[in-house]
């Protein structure tokens, strides 16, 4: 397989809203896991499994860093998940509105409502995704698709 030269990386913007939501979950299910020890050994113990599949799920499925090589683009999720976008795969990638972060047709991989990244593909879903700096990361990714492009 032939190697790939690492362009640019970045990682997630993770906002507020998203850290206490996530948290709160966790928080909340390990709270009754507490509430019920001494009520219900069976539910406490179920509460607490629960709060480590959530923390296990969300820790798989969040993105990490955002990378960008020559010749495709890879979305690092919790260990072993990895995403690649080969560039021949991708019509455009554009700025989107922060509502996009909620609500989008596509593959939401957005973990803030600024700097939110829209990439539109051939085939497959379109995806959002939010790197912490956005017009640098668009601007490198725009970069790497024209070159890649040029050379096919």
């Amino acid at each position: 397989m032939k190697t790939s030269v690492l362009l640019y990386e970045d990682a997630p913007k993770y906002d507020s809203w998203l850290k206490l939501i996530l948290g709160g979950v966790l928080a909340l299910t390990f709270i009754l896991g507490v509430i019920f020890i001494y009520r219900d050994t069976e539910a406490s113990i179920a509460m607490f499994g629960i709060t480590l599949f959530d923390a296990l799920l969300f820790k798989a499925i969040l993105p990490r860093r955002y990378q960008i090589f020559e010749d495709r683009l890879k979305i690092l999720l919790g260990w072993p998940f990895v995403i690649n976008i080969h560039f021949s795969n991708v019509l455009e990638a554009k700025p989107a509105c922060g509502r996009k972060a909620f609500a989008y047709r596509g593959l939401r991989f957005a973990t803030s409502t600024r700097n939110i990244v829209e990439i539109v593909r051939k085939k497959g879903l379109p995806l959002v995704i939010s790197p912490a700096n956005g017009d640098m990361f668009l601007e490198q990714l725009n970069q790497a698709l024209s070159q890649s492009l040029s050379k096919s």
